[in-house]
């Protein structure tokens, strides 16, 4: 394998200018130019690129924190971040934080120390407080950190409301819904207390059935389904997320009640997941690939020192009819 010295011995260069040639830092003359670029293609030379990153004073690598990578939306955010985030020229550490403050705060910790370019952030487990003296890049997906963190979101009000319309198109007269802990400060509190709202304007009930905030994990959510058809047999609709969704579907469906017989279901999240029950589940979609683009975008304004002129961003859901609710 040919070294830097060896584009040098051949082009009659020194190690300087082979380098200045290749980090395009510093004068060359154009004919030296052209006789280390003749060199390097002759050698089939390739860069170190740690060592170029060093002398950037870079890393290469993007630090993306997420609860936990088996969750369907998690998954495919983590697979469209990695997809934007190769096409910039860099590579994606993924973080999995398994609810536990210490993994997001040694992320952080190697963002300061300057191991990682920057972070986006999709969990919920550390006070913001930790992130006010960060000035380093970072964007948040679904949560404010702060006025001088960039978050990406979607339009949750939109998605609580098209939630409710078709539960109430559908002529539901007992409804629940699954919700997380509304402590923490996310946009996504705002589709539970939307779809509440308008639910019991149309005097239908509705229960709020509060799950864990990081329960992430297949089991969590099981154990949940399992719980609501023990101690709610009579609700005839439900709003909750893809997974959880697919966890009721399974759980009435072996007490006898079938969807959309006996009860009607929307969903939330729009994943594969959504998919793969039948009937297959009406549900409001968040664009995750739009999501993940947004996030990587406004990652790179900040490491490449650009003036980020909107803090706060609100991407569109979208409804999506699938067998569970009628039309």
């Amino acid at each position: 394998m040919a070294t830097i010295q060896d584009v040098a011995r051949t082009a009659h260069v020194g190690v300087a200018t082979v380098s200045r040639v290749i980090n395009e830092n510093g004068y060359v003359k154009a004919e030296t130019k052209d006789k280390v670029l003749r060199a390097i293609r002759e050698l089939n030379y390739t860069p170190n690129e740690m060592a170029r990153n060093l002398y950037h004073k870079k890393t290469g690598i993007v630090a993306v924190l997420i609860p936990v990578v088996s969750h369907p939306f998690f998954s495919e955010f983590i697979k469209e971040t990695e997809k934007v985030l190769y096409e910039e020229g860099y590579q994606t550490m993924i973080c999995s934080t398994f609810r536990q403050q210490n993994y997001e705060e040694h992320y952080l910790d190697l963002l300061n120390k300057q191991q990682v370019d920057g972070i986006i952030t999709g969990v919920h487990t550390l006070d913001i407080k930790h992130y006010q003296n960060i000035m380093r890049p970072i964007v948040a997906l679904d949560r404010r950190l702060g006025s001088h963190i960039p978050c990406v979101a979607v339009n949750h009000e939109k998605g609580g409301e098209l939630a409710a319309e078709a539960l109430i198109r559908s002529g539901c007269q007992k409804v629940i819904q699954m919700t997380g802990h509304r402590s923490v400060s996310s946009p996504s509190n705002a589709r539970h207390e939307v779809f509440e709202a308008l639910i019991k304007t149309h005097g239908i009930e509705c229960i709020n059935y509060l799950t864990k905030w990081n329960g992430f994990e297949y089991g969590d959510y099981s154990s949940a389904a399992e719980d609501i058809a023990e101690k709610y047999p009579d609700i005839d609709g439900v709003f909750a997320t893809d997974i959880m969704a697919c966890s009721l579907i399974h759980a009435l469906a072996k007490r006898g009640k079938i969807c959309p017989r006996d009860y009607k279901i929307v969903s939330y999240d729009g994943t594969f997941a959504s998919r793969i029950p039948y009937p297959c589940v009406t549900t409001i979609e968040q664009p995750i690939a739009e999501l993940a683009s947004v996030c990587v975008g406004l990652l790179m304004d900040q490491i490449q020192g650009r003036i980020i002129k909107e803090m706060n961003i609100q991407l569109d859901v979208h409804f999506r009819q699938g067998q569970t609710t009628a039309s």
